[in-house]
């Protein structure tokens, strides 16, 4: 069986990092419409990854599988009808390792049931992934409600339970 870990991203791994992004926005342009720059990169610089992983350092996890790098989650914080929520704003895994529950994983080992509320955004477009999150949540005993639809790009999820006392 395969050994999974989930790693905080530093800034000596800002290049990877910027690669694997490029990988994901490629693969998000099919729903997310976005173009290539003129310089043949998605709309992301390696240098504002690097600031990202100096500045907010619990921002970018790397995943590995076996020690082979896999993927990433990113995890922004946001302000919805006045609270504060961690979302899971960009979860990349490469396709050798899909279909191996690491989205599961990734999902397991940061929202944990009564430990507070996450948020989760998941583009309209990919059918896949939506169709992944609702057969996955239920079965990793999170509760969800989806939310107003604020952004018609998204499907937006408030996930997991309440804080413990």
């Amino acid at each position: 069986m395969s050994r999974l870990s989930l790693r905080p991203a530093t800034p000596d791994d800002a290049e990877r990092l910027f690669h694997l992004m490029q990988f994901y926005y490629f693969e998000a342009s099919a729903w997310s419409g976005e173009e290539v720059r003129s310089d043949g990169l998605f709309d992301c610089d390696r240098s504002d990854v690097e600031a990202s992983l100096r500045n907010a350092p619990q921002w970018a996890r790397l995943l590995f599988v076996d020690e082979a790098l896999a993927g990433f989650v990113l995890v922004d914080r946001v302000e919805r009808d006045g609270h504060h929520y961690p979302e899971l704003a960009d979860l990349f895994v490469l396709p050798k390792y899909r279909r191996q529950g690491l989205a599961a994983y990734v999902v397991n080992a940061l929202v944990r049931p009564g430990e507070g509320k996450w948020l989760l955004a998941v583009f309209r477009g990919d059918v896949a992934a939506h169709a992944h999150w609702l057969r996955t949540l239920p079965r990793l005993g999170l509760p969800h409600v989806a939310l107003a639809d604020d952004d018609p790009r998204f499907h937006l999820y408030l996930i997991g339970g309440p804080p413990r006392p």
